[in-house]
């Protein structure tokens, strides 16, 4: 697989949030539907899960932390930056600015506490408009997993939710269980 796209339109939105995004290197910024969102550094507890996730699915599968991702049918209003991406592994060494939502199977948030809504809400809207598999919402305010799967239209057809300690099984082509016991609430 080799991750080909055309280089999405560049609106008004995307050039105001690029220019906001390089003022401010050293935070994290997110654009959805038009709306920019900047959030301060990320906690250690924050970052701490986003390993524990990621190194549970890093001897297998192609797993990014961050990556700008862009889908054309986002219309150039939206820019995700997912906490962890994992897609084919036959993408291992892509050096793409931006990599394509249509190519990532499996797209993970850890809430934050800052703008929960938009991990728990927005972002489930946008991930299955971009049709990927699977979005998983890790959220240490209430100790949950939420995983949904089976994208439809703006919204998931299944979702299971499991408390932190249980494990999260995923099916085709992820085909693993991940293990939560190591995670804590804020």
């Amino acid at each position: 697989m080799t991750a080909q796209m055309e280089v999405p339109v560049m609106t008004e939105a995307m050039r105001h949030f690029e220019e906001i995004d390089a003022a401010f290197p050293d935070l994290r910024a997110e654009m959805i539907d038009g709306e920019i969102y900047i959030s301060t550094v990320v906690t250690s507890a924050h970052g701490n899960m986003v390993l524990t996730i990621a190194a549970q699915l890093l001897s297998k599968w192609f797993v990014m932390t961050e990556v700008d991702t862009v889908y054309e049918g986002w219309h150039g209003e939206t820019f995700l930056r997912p906490d962890i991406s994992v897609a084919d592994p036959s993408f291992r060494g892509t050096r793409l600015k931006q990599f394509p939502a249509e190519e990532i199977l499996l797209a993970i948030e850890v809430v934050s506490e800052s703008n929960p809504e938009n991990d728990t809400e927005k972002k489930v809207r946008k991930y299955a408009q971009a049709g990927i598999p699977y979005y998983l919402i890790v959220n240490p305010i209430t100790g949950t997993c939420l995983l949904y799967s089976l994208p439809e239209g703006e919204g998931y057809r299944a979702t299971l939710e499991t408390d932190f300690g249980k494990p999260v099984p995923i099916g085709e082509p992820i085909d693993t269980t991940l293990d939560t016991s190591a995670l804590y609430t804020y």
